[in-house]
C-alpha cells in the first residue's frame, strides 16, 4: 500500500510541475482606459507580468477571438507587455480563444 501511495505522490508532483498557469482577460476589463500603471494593476495582467519577470524562460501564449478585432486586441496587449519590459520573443499570439469576449492567457515553460 505504501508503494502505491509513493507512486501516486510522484505522479501528482510531476503533473503539478507540468501544469500551466492560465487566465482570462475579458473585453470588459480591457475596455477601461489604459496606461502602464493601470495595466500592471489590472488582474490578471499583474500576475502574468510577475510570473514572466520571475521566470525568465517561460513564454506567454495569448489566444484571441478570431477576426480583425480580436487580432488588434491581442497585438495591442503584446505591445503593452513589451513596453512593460517583457521581450516580444516570449509572447506568442494565436487565433481561437474559444470566447468572443475574452483573451486566454497561458504561461508555459
Amino acid at each position: 500500500m505504501l508503494r502505491y501511495l509513493t507512486v501516486f505522490a510522484c505522479i501528482l508532483a510531476a503533473s503539478a510541475a507540468l501544469a500551466e498557469d492560465r487566465w482570462s482577460l475579458s473585453a470588459e476589463q480591457w475596455a477601461r482606459p489604459r496606461s502602464g500603471a493601470s495595466l500592471v494593476s489590472m488582474e490578471p495582467l499583474a500576475e502574468v507580468v510577475r510570473h514572466l519577470r520571475e521566470n525568465g524562460e517561460q513564454r506567454l501564449f495569448i489566444a484571441y477571438p478570431g477576426g480583425e478585432e480580436g487580432s488588434l486586441w491581442a497585438h495591442e496587449l503584446r505591445s503593452w507587455l513589451v513596453a512593460l519590459g517583457i521581450p516580444s520573443r516570449r509572447i506568442q499570439l494565436t487565433a481561437g480563444s474559444g470566447q468572443d469576449d475574452a483573451l486566454e492567457l497561458r504561461i508555459q515553460d
